[in-house]
């Protein structure tokens, strides 16, 4: 296993640069572009071979050589790790056990002293988010992929807008005023009355997805709850029982679709489109496939659209709608197997920073964009036109927003977003409808993250039967035949919780939860 990078003359390899005001110099040789071996887990059949890719083979001298995760690409990494066949720069799941796995194996290399001699790009960027992702001896071992303060809207309960404005009109359905748990029921019950049918088909006033989950913001809930200190599963929370009950009421007052629990996204979004529905929870942009299509055939005013709803108890401000984990998505780090570690460090580096970030995410400035006086992006006309007719296409074209690696949430300047397509996105009626009603919901669950015993520890299966009784419970509660029968069946599954093991899953966690606040300087 290989640590220590080849030695290079200069003739064949060149320093990067350091900055963000000078390109990074070119490390080919006289035999052209080094090659370096890529995993992305979220290509199935890419090639390097775009307009991106070309730039970015031309700023550093690397080409990159992208192995695609074939069928499931957790399965592809542990079978790679077993057999010591993985690439030079790999990307794997941070909320799996692979990046642990491959850390302790020795697969993936300590970082910090290339990031102290030149990684001054990866420190900018990154600033202390290093700092939160140092593995227990102190080093890092990766670096996050869609990483930082993210305040994009996600969860909400998604509103056919012109069915809105027929119950509220037009200038409340317009305004970022929230509404209460009754408002909303009475909305939906009105509906209802003026709708018994649409299109020839019962009406559904509210759809959710199969495991009832994404109530949780409306009453401000977190991953876990969090009491004098100490973290509970979130079943433990008082607003919990309070939710399910709430989920069985619309249930059993006929405004929940009865066939939630064999929703599959699929289906729901067929029932959207079909037009008997009202509302659905869901994420913000889980609706966008069928606004598309409605905007398209000219029903601008049929799209879907966020709306925040606060339980009865709870301050508006606190609702947990846009919880997100500042560490991001994914964990990116070079091998051992890298034979050349400083010309994959060097590309690592570029990639991070501020000139990779612009490149891989909004093109080449000129061509794909252009920057005003205030250093705020725009796309040019003929690039715009491009993404708003076929974004896919425009995609594979120009391979912007295709390779999305050290992925910072926050853009390059205060108003322009990260990357072209989310500023594209924000154009559209139904995502300036959700950053505007709603603001304020985001909370970072990293301190939450990854806290549970290890899956195949015997901690770890007492933890997987916690989690089999709740899944088991829950459609039981919303669609019990009362709220006394969603009473009995909460405090039955948490016997059976306590019986399997919880309060010891809890210390544990708790355990976890202490050594990372300490190793962060919070306690």
């Amino acid at each position: 296993m290989n640590y220590t990078a080849l030695a290079l003359s200069s003739a064949l390899f060149l320093s990067a640069c350091n900055s963000d005001s000078e390109t990074n110099a070119s490390q080919e040789s006289e035999d052209g572009p080094i090659t370096i071996t890529f995993f992305d887990k979220n290509k199935t059949s890419e090639s390097f071979d775009d307009q991106i890719a070309n730039e970015i083979t031309a700023r550093t001298g690397v080409d990159i050589e992208i192995q695609n995760a074939t069928g499931d690409a957790y399965e592809l990494l542990s079978l790679q790790l077993s057999g010591g066949e993985y690439a030079d720069i790999v990307m794997m799941d941070l909320g799996s056990d692979l990046p642990e796995k491959y850390i302790n194996s020795g697969a993936l290399l300590p970082l910090n002293d290339l990031i102290e001699e030149k990684g001054s790009d990866i420190k900018e960027m990154y600033a202390d988010i290093l700092d939160r992702t140092v593995h227990d001896d102190g080093k890092n071992y990766y670096l996050n992929n869609w990483y930082g303060d993210d305040d994009t809207p996600v969860d909400a309960f998604n509103i056919r807008f012109d069915y809105m404005v027929d119950i509220v009109g037009e200038e409340r359905a317009r305004s970022s005023e929230p509404f209460s748990q009754d408002e909303f029921v009475s909305i939906l019950k009105e509906w209802k009355e003026i709708n018994p049918e649409v299109n020839g088909e019962a009406s559904i006033p509210l759809t959710i997805r199969e495991n009832a989950s994404g109530f949780e913001g409306m009453f401000g809930m977190k991953t876990y709850y969090e009491n004098e200190g100490r973290l509970y599963h979130i079943a433990r929370d008082p607003q919990y029982l309070k939710m399910r009950k709430f989920q069985n009421n619309l249930l059993n007052e006929g405004l929940l679709d009865p066939e939630w629990v064999t929703n599959n996204e699929t289906l729901k979004n067929q029932k959207l489109a079909s037009g008997n529905v009202f509302a659905t929870q869901s994420a913000y942009w889980d609706t966008q496939g069928v606004n598309q299509a409605n905007v398209a055939q000219g029903n601008e005013n049929q799209q879907y659209v966020a709306y925040k709803v606060y339980a009865n108890d709870i301050d508006p401000s606190k609702t947990t709608y846009g919880g997100r984990n500042s560490f991001g998505w994914d964990a990116i780090g070079i091998t051992d197997n890298a034979e050349n570690v400083d010309a994959a460090f060097e590309l690592i580096n570029f990639l991070a920073s501020r000139e990779g970030q612009n490149l891989l995410l909004w093109g080449i400035e000129g061509e794909h964009y252009t920057v005003d006086e205030d250093g705020n992006f725009h796309p040019t006309d003929d690039t715009l036109t491009k993404f708003q007719e076929d974004t896919e296409a425009a995609t594979n074209e120009t391979g912007i927003n295709r390779w999305t690696w050290f992925v910072n949430n926050q853009g390059p300047t205060e108003e322009t977003p990260n990357r072209l397509t989310e500023y594209i996105s924000r154009q559209a009626f139904d995502s300036e409808m959700a950053f505007q009603n709603m603001e304020g919901t985001y909370w970072d669950n990293s301190y939450y993250s990854n806290l549970s015993p290890e899956p195949s520890s015997p901690l770890g299966l007492r933890h997987q039967s916690i989690t089999d009784i709740v899944t088991e419970a829950v459609p039981q509660m919303v669609n019990a035949a009362s709220e006394q029968e969603v009473e009995t069946i909460y405090n039955n599954m948490i016997s059976r919780m306590e019986e399997a093991g919880l309060e010891e899953v809890e210390e544990y966690i708790n355990e976890k939860y202490q050594e990372r606040l300490e190793l962060w300087g919070m306690n």
